[in-house]
């Protein structure tokens, strides 16, 4: 049929050729390439800006824990400053009642010392007491021997009051 018939009698189907056929076919096909790369495109779109998104998000996350763990850095870091010095006052401290307990150790050991010192000038006053009581008695005692054997014998309950005076006398 010929172009002039078929413009004639609109009703009537044309049958294409078939490189008419493939021509149709192809712009389809082309058609549907553009809508599909069209759509692709809106997609890539969409997704590029869903991952920018997420992108600013990571980046607002990342500098908000930066600033997160600088804080907790700079928090650390003046506990353990104070914590420093609290031990250094602790440490002068410890160091200063040391000083002020040897102090008082060495006056105690001083005192000490005058005390035993003062026992032993006294001890020694004591034996010197002793030492001259025991040579009284020794004298009594050979005074008492020496009466015994001139004749002159006295009794032993004498001699144990002459001891009971002199004890009294020296002791008391």
């Amino acid at each position: 049929m010929s172009e002039a018939q078929a413009k004639e009698s609109p009703s009537r189907i044309i049958p294409f050729t078939p490189e008419e056929h493939i021509y149709l076919q192809q712009k389809d096909l082309r058609e549907e390439v553009r809508d599909t790369r069209k759509e692709l495109s809106s997609r890539m779109d969409r997704i590029e800006t869903r991952q920018d998104k997420l992108e600013t998000k990571i980046d607002a996350l990342d500098k908000k824990f930066e600033t997160k763990f600088d804080k907790l850095d700079a928090k650390i870091e003046t506990v353990r400053k104070e914590l420093n010095v609290r031990m250094d006052k602790q440490d002068a401290k410890f160091e200063t009642v040391r000083k002020e307990l040897n102090v008082r150790m060495d006056k105690q050991d001083a005192k000490f010392e005058t005390v035993r010192k003062e026992l032993n000038v006294r001890m020694d006053k004591q034996d010197a007491k002793f030492d001259k009581l025991a040579d009284r008695i020794d004298k009594l005692a050979d005074k008492v021997d020496s009466m015994n054997k001139h004749g002159n014998i006295m009794t032993a309950s004498v001699i144990g009051v002459a001891l009971g005076v002199l004890y009294v006398i020296f002791f008391k």
